[in-house]
């Protein structure tokens, strides 16, 4: 199988997973979907020759924020979202403001068409990827993994509260 092959079977594996993380009324199926996304994601990473970033998708996406949403849910009671409408009111304005931002965002992109001419070499080196990604970002990716552990905590309480109420309704 060549390359083109294979990114065309990867895009439509990640667009259909990302599809059925977003339509999946079951939260468990959702998430399911979410890390067929996200492995279609580093399937894609290894096309473009990049092993640490989709070393890193698999580590990070997968193992960490996937076992992580699982386990929210496993802690909640809600799994299904049976007796919720899918489409809010303001689901026309919603969708008219998300293509206007994604119009937004890749209409640079798509006028330019040259390169710049004073782009310096890359150091293909991991440590040097290493250095980039996390010299300016170091604080922002503590105070993220305080927010995730906040919201592991936060329903793990919610369970137990809802455990309690049960215990002491019974």
């Amino acid at each position: 199988m060549n390359q083109e092959t294979a990114f065309w079977i990867l895009s439509v594996v990640a667009v259909l997973g990302a599809l059925v993380a977003v339509r999946q009324r079951n939260l468990v199926h959702g998430v399911f979907a979410l890390l067929l996304f996200f492995a279609a994601l580093a399937g894609l990473f290894l096309l473009l020759m990049a092993e640490f970033i989709a070393a890193a998708q698999v580590l990070v996406y997968i193992g960490a924020v996937g076992i992580l949403l699982l386990f929210a849910i496993m802690l909640t009671e809600r799994v299904t979202g049976e007796g919720k409408r899918i489409f809010s009111r303001g689901w026309l304005g919603g969708a008219l403001a998300s293509f206007a931002v994604l119009g937004a965002l890749l209409l640079p992109p798509l006028r330019a068409t040259v390169l710049p001419a004073h782009a310096q070499p890359v150091d293909p080196s991991v440590r040097a990827l290493g250095e980039q990604l996390m010299n300016p970002y170091v604080v922002t990716l503590e105070v993220l993994a305080l927010l995730l552990t906040a919201a592991l905590i936060g329903a793990v309480a919610t369970a137990q509260g809802t455990a309690k109420r049960k215990g002491a309704a019974k």
